[in-house]
């Protein structure tokens, strides 16, 4: 059975990442929140959405235009305990990239992007993966070439893929059918083949906008924003 956590609002980190959001503690342990690799990591730029290496080494996280029309994945690495300067990751740059989500392994890092598929140019976003190559070492590691889940999208915008550890993939659509705007769903993962997504339905679903959801790795619960809630 799953639990679910509703927040009223959608937040969106902004101009700066929180230090607390990779402390793995619960919110009465947690410190108060601090800026990340202040000015190294989050600066006078508009920064959002971390996602870390299981190690916590490694952070990819999101730069957006001023406009926020156009979005990068960046990468950085610690080192002696400083981040380094971030750089546009391998395979961002050209098109929009976003919501980074890597799984607890480390071995398959999941996004949205605009990018054409098949070579056809794409207005809205569909959701990728890459697969990691290397031997996990920040010099070496590597991540093979973007993979469309051509189960998963649909013609409209998918948003913020989330996976649980028996690799099911939940994420944001907008595609018809769904009871709001934007909908939750998941993409059972079988034989290693994602199957058709299954709308989550009520009463997660409503008629406001369910998106930006986190899934626990063992799916005992969901965290997820909602836009046009009634209070």
């Amino acid at each position: 059975m799953i639990r679910f956590i509703v927040t009223a609002s959608f937040v969106l980190l902004g101009v700066s990442i929180v230090q607390s959001l990779c402390l793995a503690q619960s919110p009465t342990a947690a410190s108060a929140p601090q800026l990340f690799a202040e000015n190294v990591v989050s600066t006078g730029d508009d920064e959002s959405h971390p996602a870390f290496m299981p190690d916590g080494k490694t952070l990819y996280f999101l730069k957006n235009d001023p406009s926020f029309n156009h979005w990068t994945i960046v990468v950085s690495h610690e080192q002696n305990g400083k981040w380094s300067t971030p750089e546009v990751a391998p395979f961002s740059g050209q098109f929009s990239d976003a919501d980074p989500f890597i799984t607890l392994d480390g071995q398959r890092f999941f996004f949205i992007s605009t990018r054409p598929v098949n070579g056809k140019p794409k207005e809205y976003t569909d959701i990728w993966m890459l697969k990691k190559s290397g031997d996990g070492a920040a010099a070496n590691m590597q991540w093979s070439a973007p993979e469309h889940i051509d189960a998963v999208n649909s013609d409209t915008n998918e948003w913020f893929p989330t996976v649980s550890n028996n690799g099911n993939l939940y994420f944001g659509s907008e595609r018809p059918g769904g009871k709001g705007k934007c909908d939750l769903y998941v993409s059972r993962l079988v034989d290693g083949k994602y199957q058709a997504p299954e709308n989550l339905g009520e009463p997660i679903n409503t008629a406001a906008n369910e998106v930006e959801p986190f899934i626990a790795p063992d799916e005992s619960y969901i965290i997820f924003a909602g836009t046009g809630l009634p209070e």
